[in-house]
């Protein structure tokens, strides 16, 4: 009984990692579609950045879903929650520059805001569930996410760096483009594993929770 288990678990790992191989190629392919198919470069309408909001919305209902149901970390999911809103709002700066140029910040700022009076309601449910996150190996998938998304695809996006890779030869449209597609590619491979992270994440605490309803 315990080798059929094993190996039930161990098919359901495989096909949870090849899922996960299929959504990371989205990114490549992305940057293909709006570089190569399209010809429009990286806009903020193209295949790429539409793909990023997306991931990010559903995981942010997601995390929000869970909220609303596991009690035991309403404030901590609610702080996640509330983390990739605002991701999300920056990404769609574009579409608040219509009103004024930087008003992302207002609404983002806003949204922070009520993330901590809504975890300051629910504090007791702040630090464990922080501390499970921790040992919950699709979190890390999350994590993972957050620091390619905020800090590795900024560095390595960087126009300076491309610059000198490409040579000042290669013109100085060319290395914007380069530079916007390295970075934009690889934020979307980010938004691909907190999104994983998130319904894994969530896939894991329902089951839990349903077990001990049961």
């Amino acid at each position: 009984m315990a080798r059929e288990d094993d190996i039930k678990r161990i098919k359901q790992a495989a096909i949870m990692f090849m899922l996960l191989v299929l959504a990371m190629l989205w990114a490549p392919v992305a940057v293909l579609l709006d570089v190569v198919v399209l010809k429009h470069g990286m806009p903020e309408h193209g295949v790429t950045e539409i793909s990023q909001e997306t991931f990010l919305f559903i995981s942010a209902i997601i995390m929000y879903l869970m909220a609303f149901r596991l009690n035991h970390q309403r404030g901590f999911l609610l702080l996640v929650a509330g983390l990739l809103l605002s991701m999300l709002l920056r990404e769609l700066d574009y579409l608040f520059d219509y009103i004024q140029h930087g008003f992302w910040k207002y609404p983002v700022t806003g949204v922070i805001l009520f993330s901590f009076v809504l975890a300051a309601i629910f504090r007791n449910s702040i630090i464990a569930a922080m501390a499970d996150a921790t040992r919950s190996y699709p979190f890390a998938y999350i994590l993972a996410g957050l620091a390619v998304v905020l800090f590795f695809s900024r560095v390595f996006g960087t126009g300076s760096l491309w610059g000198a890779i490409l040579d000042a030869g290669a013109g100085v449209q060319a290395t914007a483009l380069v530079k916007n597609s390295v970075q934009e590619g690889l934020e979307l491979l980010g938004y691909v594993l907190i999104l994983y992270g998130t319904v894994m994440f969530a896939r894991l605490h329902w089951q839990t929770d349903k077990q001990l309803s049961d």
